[in-house]
């Protein structure tokens, strides 16, 4: 094999996959890219076997053919290289050459025979949306997946196809996180899947600001597919929970409040946290938020903000990090936290399909 590519549209392909590769101590051939040179370009290929991807990357191919070289190494040379033509030459004992200038590199590749397939398994179900989208409701909850590794199933993203919506879920049981957004598909495509964190995290990394994102999704895996990219993930089995039941059905209090003035205050608080009792304590009453934090033997810090609400007063203890986290993904200047008490569950939504539900800490 060998092609002839412009440095940096190579230095893009290889960005696009070299995250995904497997750790040290698993089989070497899963440090590896797949390279393909086929026509006028290059297909570039990464898994971990739980999640692949593939970039594709135009060029000059003078001599078709497959390899598998160690990405990263491979990324480096290539960065270190000056801007031009880059040339990359694989004889039959996989070794590469690359010329880069007056710069030249050889890496030891392995044969493309030993590379993981991408299985296939059954009937798919097309959907297609903005990336932009996709992108956003991830922005949206995916900071309230649990972290626990013995809670898989919470570890994933639900996104739920039904009623002509997608819907997408995050929770790690003291949180939840859930965004809406109408979506156009047969009554047959309607489906629940739970996408685990590491394709959450690739698509997050991945996925821009311009043009459509076509998801395909079978049995046991899903397909992103975006420009020149595709990201390929293994679905979690599990069933995810029924997060419905967890959100209240009604709050009697209703409080509007400026998102970025509160964001402040819980962030002043905040500071006289500590990782033994991370707590604020937030006191609604008249049209006033008193944000309070208290370390003993260290000080406290207090804040207040002017809101809108003529209730009773409440008195509630939450992680701040726990409220912060909604306030920073969204993007209103107003947002609604509905009570019913100290301690039941806060209600927070906004002028989007969003609502987040928070479970507050026990007062002393």
């Amino acid at each position: 094999m060998k092609f002839k590519v412009l440095r940096s549209q190579f230095i893009e392909g290889l960005k696009s996959v070299q995250n995904i590769v497997a750790g040290k101590g698993s089989l070497p051939i899963l440090q590896n890219v797949m390279i393909e040179g086929k026509g006028n370009s290059i297909k570039l290929t990464t898994t971990d076997l739980d999640i692949s991807i593939k970039s594709e990357v135009e060029c000059e191919v003078m001599e078709e053919g497959t390899t598998t070289l160690p990405v990263k190494l491979l990324f480096t040379s290539v960065t270190k290289a000056a801007e031009g033509d880059i040339v990359v030459e694989c004889d039959a004992k996989e070794r590469a050459t690359i010329k880069a200038g007056s710069a030249r590199f050889r890496l030891q590749g392995m044969p493309s025979s030993e590379f993981p397939s991408i299985p296939e398994d059954g009937e798919a179900y097309m959907y297609t949306i903005p990336q932009v989208t996709i992108r956003e409701m991830l922005r949206k909850t995916a900071y309230a997946a649990s972290q626990d590794d013995t809670r898989r199933t919470l570890k994933g993203v639900l996104m739920s196809f039904k009623d002509e919506k997608l819907t997408m879920v995050a929770t790690d049981g003291r949180r939840l996180a859930l965004v809406e957004n109408e979506l156009e598909f047969p009554k047959a495509a309607e489906k629940d899947i739970v996408l685990p964190s590491k394709a959450v995290a690739e698509l997050q990394r991945s996925l821009t600001a311009e043009g459509e994102v076509s998801i395909m999704v079978k049995k046991s895996q899903i397909c992103f597919s975006f420009e020149k990219v595709q990201i390929y993930s293994k679905l979690m089995d599990d069933t995810y929970p029924n997060y419905r039941q967890v959100i209240p059905k009604e709050c009697a209090e209703q409080i509007s409040i400026d998102r970025q003035l509160l964001l402040n205050a819980l962030d002043r608080a905040s500071v006289m946290t500590m990782d033994e009792a991370h707590s604020t304590k937030l006191i609604f009453e008249g049209n006033r938020l008193t944000v309070t934090s208290a370390a003993s033997d260290i000080g406290e810090a207090k804040d207040e903000v002017p809101i809108k609400y003529a209730g009773e007063k409440i008195e509630i203890m939450f992680n701040p990090t726990y409220v912060m986290d909604p306030l920073k993904a969204i993007d209103d200047d107003e947002v609604t936290i509905g009570l019913n008490n100290g301690h039941s569950p806060a209600v927070i939504k906004c002028s989007i399909m969003f609502l987040y539900v928070l479970m507050p800490l026990r007062i002393n």
